[in-house]
This record gives C-alpha cells, structure tokens and sequence, in this order.
C-alpha cells in the first residue's frame, strides 16, 4: 500500500504524528534545518517521478514560493477542498494564491511574543522604550550581559517594529506594505539600539539569543510561540510572556501556519488518505495535543478555545495570536525576507544615511524576482 510520503522540519510537528497512529498511510521525512528541506530533501525528492505522485510536504504559506511554486495542487480545484469547512477561514485564506487556496492548515501560531524571566522582571513593558529603561536597569542590577535580546539577523522579529512605525505589511490593500518613512524610522531605531547605544547585539540569530535568554544572562527576549516550552523549562517556570510593546502605535506581530501542501501530481486514490489525516488532525483531541505539547494554535474550525483547560503561558500566547495577521504567500514577501537580511548583516545599517538605505531597500523591494531562487 502506497504511503503519502511527507517533508517537513523536525521543528514543525517534532515528533508529534508518531502518536496519531497515521502510519499505515503516512511516512514523515524529516530535516534538521531549513536549508537542507529547501535546496536539497525535497527537491531532491522531487526529481523522482514516480515519487512525485505520493508526495506532500508540511510547512508555512512561503513554502509555496521556497520551490518554483509549480509542484503543489490548488485544493479548490479538487474534491479536497471540502476539507476547507473544517479550517478556520483566515488561515484557510492565507494559503490563497491567484485566488485559490493551496494549502491545508492543520495547526496556528508562528508569532512574536516578548518573553522576560520573572527572577528579573516584576512587571510587563507599557512602551517600547519603555522596555529598553527598564531592561538596561535589570541589565545593572544583576550584572547581566544583555538587558534584552532577539536574533537581530533575523527580519522576522523586526516585522512588528516596523508595523509599529506605521507599515502596515500587507496587513491591509495599502499601496506601500512598508512605506518610506516607517522604513527609515525602523532604520534609525535599530541602529541606535545596536550600534549607538550598543544595546542590542549585532546580527544574532536564534542560536545565540536563545541560550543567553535561557541561561539567565538577558532579562527580555523577543522570540516566538515555538519558544515558549523550551524556555519555560530552562527558567524553570518563571517565563513570562506578553506582546511585543508599541511604538508610534502598537506593535502588532505576524502570524502563519503549518500547512499540509500536496503534490499537484498527487495520485486521485490517495485523496481519502489525505482526507482521513486531516480529519484525524483538526480533531479535538490532537488540537489539543498540538496546543499542550507544542505551544501552537487551533487550526480547527470547531475547537473552542476554553482558558481553563490551558496554562498561563498559553493562554497569554493566544491573546497575542488573536491580534496579529498572517502575511500572504506572495514572492514579494518572500523577497522581503531576503532584502530585510541583507539590511541586518554587519555594518550595513551604518553603511549609508538613513534616507539613502531606505531607498536602497525600496527599490530591491520592487525587483520581486531578485532573490526568488526556482529550484529546478
């Protein structure tokens, strides 16, 4: 019996599907690192013809753009789609390319939080510069090596900043997603923040934010849902959580989901396949699980999200998640997410003016296709 064979991130799900007793028609394949899914596990896969026909993969509405976008079927034009009354619908529509929904949401999330260690912190951030007086205090006070910390080489976390300075990111049918002035306000507030006042590292990733956060050695962190039972665990259950503090308005965070996307060349016969695994997935029960074990949100329609059957943290978490909006799988997002990096490498934000930065990433903004790789 042919099985659907899966690509996905061991970050995504971890190890979760072995207990949904999926087996018997489900094969996960996984990979360590972005990198390796994208340029290689996949596509690799993908040169396998026959492999083609029994192939899916599980990940964020981008994953549409990280290969030439050919690959995936639009469920609206298959018996599948009947899937979609299950979902919630604006994680359902964030799948939506040229007006057809490409993916299955089977979890939420995806979205930046504040963390702060409760040894260090008594009470929540009001403003964002707020958050930097009180962090520099702490910093003092217990002779810490960062007061606050993100992945500063990462344009992930810079995206509520920027939504924070007036760009609405998509968020809205606005012309300008990231406008000139929002763009040279967030320019100038990093800069300050990582090369002026040397408060914040330069360009750190994920690796070295998370165990300085996680070992005592910052008092805030911005990251996101992901961290929340890893962290919770090394400060041994005095996490606290909150969002993102405003700045000229509030910094709202972005969202997304893991999405079950199916080879456009998937056999018909494992169409009831899919089907059961969905099902098996929205239900009540592994909702639950998701949101328990991996501190991820309901993609499921019909899950009631009831505060008392969750802890604290989660239930912080979802407050912030209601808030926030899922970016669309569009390349010029995509190529957002590379020009913003190439903005956060070393020196570069004071490489230049100001005016003469912002301009330079306005107009990598309007080449869609500088950065867009097809993976052939």
């Amino acid at each position: 019996m042919d099985k659907i064979e899966v690509y996905l991130l061991n970050s995504t799900l971890e190890r979760l599907p072995e207990k949904w007793k999926v087996n018997e028609f489900m094969h996960f394949n996984y990979s360590d690192v972005m990198k390796s899914l994208y340029l290689d596990d996949f596509p690799n896969a993908w040169k396998q013809k026959d492999l083609r026909k029994k192939m899916a993969t599980i990940g964020a509405n981008d994953y549409f753009n990280k290969w030439t976008g050919k690959e995936f079927m639009n469920i609206d034009d298959t018996v599948l789609k009947s899937i979609y009354n299950n979902v919630r619908v604006e994680l359902a529509d964030g799948s939506i390319i040229n007006g057809k929904r490409t993916g299955i949401p089977l979890a939420g999330g995806n979205h930046q939080l504040l963390f702060y260690n409760k040894n260090y912190v008594t009470e929540e951030p009001k403003t964002f510069n707020g958050l930097i007086e009180m962090s520099q205090k702490v910093k003092s006070k217990y002779n810490l090596d960062y007061g606050f910390v993100f992945p500063t080489g990462a344009c992930y976390f810079i995206l509520p900043i920027l939504y924070g300075f007036g760009a609405d990111l998509w968020s809205t049918d606005a012309k300008d997603p990231i406008p000139f002035d929002s763009l040279c306000k967030t320019i100038e507030y990093l800069k300050k923040l990582i090369y002026d006042k040397k408060i914040l590292p330069i360009k750190w990733e994920q690796e070295q934010s998370m165990p300085c956060f996680m070992n005592g050695k910052a008092a805030f962190c911005i990251g996101g849902d992901w961290n929340i039972r890893e962290f919770d665990e090394a400060l041994e259950h005095k996490l606290g959580v909150c969002e993102i503090p405003c700045l000229e308005r509030e910094c709202r965070t972005t969202a997304n989901a893991s999405y079950l996307f199916l080879s456009k060349e998937l056999e018909p016969e494992l169409y009831k396949k899919v089907e059961t695994f969905c099902t098996k997935v929205l239900s009540y029960e592994i909702q639950t699980m998701i949101i328990k074990e991996l501190y991820r949100m309901p993609a499921s329609k019909n899950f009631d999200f009831n505060e008392g059957e969750f802890d604290e943290l989660t239930v912080k978490s979802y407050e912030i998640y209601k808030k926030s909006f899922i970016m669309p799988p569009l390349k010029e997002v995509t190529n957002m997410y590379h020009v913003l990096a190439d903005l956060l490498e070393p020196n570069v934000l004071i490489s230049d003016t100001t005016e003469n930065l912002a301009q330079s990433v306005l107009k990598q903004l309007e080449d869609v296709d500088s950065y867009y790789k097809i993976v052939k």
